[in-house]
């Protein structure tokens, strides 16, 4: 077999689904130093994203049809990589567009603030945590925090709300405000970069526990996602999401992230954490989390300066 088949291979698995770990890293590294295969895997990522739903129906479960903004680690890699050059690069004399990034606030990124996060499930407004039953909390259990003095704990499968009536996995949920940086994202080139850690015990059953987190980009008011997920209509514009399993060891933090290309017309962002349990059983529809956590939640907002030279030194209304 050719090398570029060898590497196509690579990349048909990774977008599959299908890698190993060891697959996964060998690609990375192909991509760090391999142009012409970042340019390969980009052009495959965006032919394979949109497919009809006939062809590949898992996505279209997930995200409405013709989007293909959910872009796996490597893909936000790739691209990263593909956009640095450009940030660096001259080609004839003109200097190429200078990415700009800013810090996009989550309230309480940290769990600094010792206030727990509300139980009411999907929030219905911004700049809060809501979502299952859970605590901010100090070391325990062998646990430091990931950074400062506190972190998240899943403490249960359920909320308030009673949705869903069953659930082996417990989510938290914040809502962002994206219309002050309307100026900034109307290009259609506008990329989030999320990250989160997550950690948890050793599980006495010896089976492993997966962390989740996702990001979803929307338009309309806050109350569209709750509507959109209880009735399983999946209006949200865009989505990004990546997954963890739990590596059995409470002294390491293991980091989940992800890029989301932002919709000029999205009003919102939507950041999720997820701890599904190693038992998918839930007695009495209800599972409780012996020892998950979360921390350190980050997103970073990328443009271009050259499009947009006066709108990033503030959000403004």
């Amino acid at each position: 077999m050719k090398s570029s088949d060898t590497k196509m291979e690579l990349v048909r698995r990774y977008l599959g689904g299908a890698s190993t770990l060891e697959e996964a890293r060998r690609l990375e590294s192909m991509l760090a130093v391999d142009a012409q295969l970042r340019r390969d895997y980009l052009a495959y990522a965006r032919v394979e994203a949109g497919l009809s739903s006939k062809v590949r129906p898992k996505l279209v479960k997930t995200a409405p049809p013709n989007r293909w903004l959910a872009w796996r680690p490597l893909t936000a890699a790739a691209a990263g990589i593909v956009f640095g050059m450009f940030c660096t690069s001259l080609v004839f004399g003109y200097s190429m567009p200078r990415m700009v990034e800013r810090v996009l606030n989550l309230v309480n990124a940290g769990f600094e603030e010792p206030l727990a996060p509300l139980p009411d499930g999907i929030p219905l407004r911004f700049g809060v945590w809501s979502g299952d039953f859970s605590e901010i909390v100090g070391e325990q259990q062998g646990i430091t925090p990931h950074e400062g003095q506190r972190m998240f704990r899943f403490l249960r499968s359920d909320s308030n709300d009673g949705f869903p009536a069953r659930a082996y996995h417990g989510n938290m949920y914040q809502f962002i405000d994206i219309r002050p940086w309307r100026e900034a994202i109307s290009s259609g080139t506008a990329v989030v970069d999320w990250s989160a850690w997550f950690n948890c015990i050793r599980e006495a059953s010896g089976k492993p526990s997966k962390f989740e987190a996702s990001m979803w980009a929307f338009a309309g008011e806050p109350s569209v996602v709750r509507k959109s997920w209880e009735e399983k209509v999946h209006q949200e514009l865009a989505y990004s999401t990546w997954r963890v399993v739990a590596d059995d060891d409470p002294k390491t933090w293991q980091r989940v992230a992800g890029s989301l290309i932002v919709p000029p017309d999205t009003d919102f962002l939507v950041v999720e954490l997820k701890a599904t349990a190693a038992d998918e059983t839930p007695m009495n529809g209800v599972v409780t989390f012996a020892g998950h956590y979360a921390d350190d939640v980050r997103m970073v907002l990328r443009t271009n300066a050259r499009e947009h030279p006066q709108k990033l030194t503030q959000a403004s209304p």
